[in-house]
């Protein structure tokens, strides 16, 4: 049995994950090792009382000698390079010649190598030292300076670095690659309005913890992997939470889910409901999989974002009372499953309260506009044209907005089949949902937006603005739609979920499988061509009562009187038409 309140979405590898990764160079440890090998506590001096013999003249190097001497070795703190450095000043050669020293043979020592040590000066004069000169010049001991000789006699080159590190590197490679292959292997899903928390955050289910993966991950490969290991993959690699936030989800599903687990239940119709249930959420998947698919059609997905309040504060007072609303519809073009959203293919179109009423005939006059500015040049060239939107019937499912279509076709595009698809009540999650959750993000960092301006210049980083009024304007499609169209008897729109224009007729389908029925929608005598809705007035749809709240909040914030003018400006004529503004931007059908 299968969840799916929002799109089902792929696992990816997330920079960065859920947590933040120790970086070890920070680590106390890792700085005592750096500093035991910067030669900071070590003063270099001669360690011996040699009166310039042979074998050793430190006695002539000055404090200036010894100082520059010391500080060649100390130009790196890496142990590997300054082992080779020693070694540059060592002549190492194989014992020649036995002496013995002592009359008990088992005190003898045995050594394998002899080594002549020199120090080489600024003036680059070679000076002989002996062990213990060497030793302290360098601040080394001894054991390091024979144990890099004696490699170098063996292997014939410097000694390099075998502390530390991984024995079996390639090995664990593989294994962290299983267990992010293991990972990526479940399905996701995306918040819609429950995000701001936990931005980039996406979850699994919630029946599901990283203890359960890990043993399934142990069934399915027979591998050991220690839960650390798997633990540490998942946290720092990917950015995944358990269970679903319950925020907007889908009726039917939770319905089903509790009645499956009704307890009086016989198996028969424990069977059933489980049944239904999945019929139900492959619908759901279906319209999913369609909308990816784009190949080579032009695919649009739109939606109205959650309306932003103006003015804005984290006052409790303000919060509280009515708030001037400003209405964003997104337009976003598709382009398949995992490509990114680009800046220039998303459009977003504004309108305020006082402007307009957020209804049909402002959804129709944005995506007419879409459609002839931004889209036209790719129209001409495509087939095929895809539109993708929730099922809000007051808004955007229809005849309105299809009148829109119908004449759009009919003047300037022909050649163009156009398919209009509906998804599931409550598996509406859109493409354009993701531009939402970017812009929230931002807007969540501003304590206080007091202007329009401020949500439009929010607005320009994820998306090309539309204002109302000097890019775009409103039609009265809804008026037209009515002279043009006659009333469908045999179906309902309302229950479509999919649409198709192509000619004068209306293709309908309540399924996403199965055959289009076609019907006529245009009235005798008329025709799309003579289509021409006239322009619509400016409507004030703010409320006397809503005037009243947000000039008391501007005056108890102390805002400056250039922005009390704005308002007072621009609710001057409140309450001239009672039209409900809260209308419901949700996919209620």
């Amino acid at each position: 049995m299968e969840e799916c309140e929002e799109m089902d979405e792929y696992v990816t590898v997330a920079v960065p994950g859920k947590r933040k990764r120790r970086y070890a160079d920070n680590s106390a440890r890792s700085r005592a090792k750096e500093n035991r090998y910067s030669g900071v506590d070590k003063i270099p001096q001669v360690a011996c009382t040699h009166n310039n013999s042979v074998t050793c003249r430190a006695g002539a190097l000055t404090e200036a000698d010894i100082t520059y001497i010391n500080a060649k070795l100390y130009t790196s703190r890496d142990k590997v390079k300054q082992d080779a450095i020693l070694l540059s000043y060592m002549y190492v050669m194989p014992c020649k010649r036995r002496r013995r020293k002592v009359k008990a043979e088992e005190k003898q020592r045995q050594r394998d190598l002899t080594i002549k040590y020199f120090v080489l000066k600024e003036d680059t004069t070679i000076v002989p030292v002996c062990q213990a000169s060497f030793l302290s010049i360098f601040g080394v001991k001894k054991d390091r300076v024979q144990g890099v000789a004696k490699y170098w006699l063996e292997n014939g080159k410097a000694r390099p670095e075998n502390r530390g590190g991984h024995r079996q590197k390639d090995e664990e490679a593989a294994k962290r690659q299983k267990v992010r292959s293991h990972i990526q292997s479940f399905a996701c899903k995306a918040t819609r309005y429950a995000r701001r928390g936990a931005p980039g955050r996406k979850f699994l289910p919630g029946d599901l913890s990283v203890a359960k993966m890990h043993r399934i991950f142990l069934e399915q490969n027979h591998q050991e992997v220690s839960y650390s290991l798997y633990w540490s993959i998942f946290v720092y690699e990917f950015n995944l939470g358990f269970g679903h936030p319950a925020k907007d989800v889908c009726s039917a599903c939770v319905k089903s889910r509790i009645a499956i687990k009704d307890p009086d239940l016989s198996a028969e119709e424990k069977r059933d409901k489980i049944l239904m249930y999945t019929v139900h959420c492959r619908r759901a998947r279906q319209f999913f999989d369609t909308l990816h698919d784009v190949g080579d059609t032009y695919t649009v997905c739109f939606d109205i974002m959650e309306n932003l309040v103006l003015p804005k504060s984290a006052v409790g007072h303000a919060y509280n009372s009515h708030h001037l609303y400003m209405y964003v519809l997104a337009i976003v073009r598709h382009r398949g499953r995992g490509e990114p959203q680009r800046r220039h293919e998303i459009s977003l179109y504004t309108w305020l309260e006082y402007q307009n009423s957020k209804d049909s005939n402002m959804i129709a006059s944005a995506l007419q506009h879409f459609l002839t500015s931004v889209a036209r040049a790719d129209l001409h060239q495509c087939q095929s044209l895809r539109l993708f939107s929730d099922s809000c019937y007051v808004q955007n499912k229809n005849i309105n907005v299809l009148s829109m279509l119908f004449a759009l076709r009919s003047q300037l595009f022909p050649q163009l089949n156009i398919t209009y698809f509906f998804p599931i009540r409550g598996h509406s999650f859109l493409p354009a949902d993701r531009v939402f959750e970017r812009i929230e993000q931002d807007i969540e960092k501003k304590a206080t937006v007091l202007m329009p301006e401020e949500y439009c210049e929010i607005l320009r980083q994820h998306g090309t603005v539309h204002e109302y009024g000097k890019d775009w304007q409103c039609y009265d499609f809804k008026e037209e739609a009515g002279r043009f169209t006659k009333s469908l008897r045999l179906v309902k729109i309302s229950d479509a979920r999919v649409l198709q224009i192509s000619g004068d007729k209306l293709g309908f389908k309540p399924s996403f499988a199965g055959e289009f029925s076609q019907h006529s929608v245009l009235k005798r005598w008329k025709k799309w061509s003579q289509f021409n809705p006239p322009l619509l007035p400016n409507v004030n749809c703010v409320k006397e009562e809503k005037k009243t709240d947000v000039m008391k909040i501007l005056g108890e914030m102390g805002v400056e009187k250039s922005v009390l003018d704005f308002y007072e400006n621009i609710l001057s004529n409140a309450g001239d038409k009672d039209i409900s503004q809260d209308l419901d931007d949700s996919d209620d059908e």
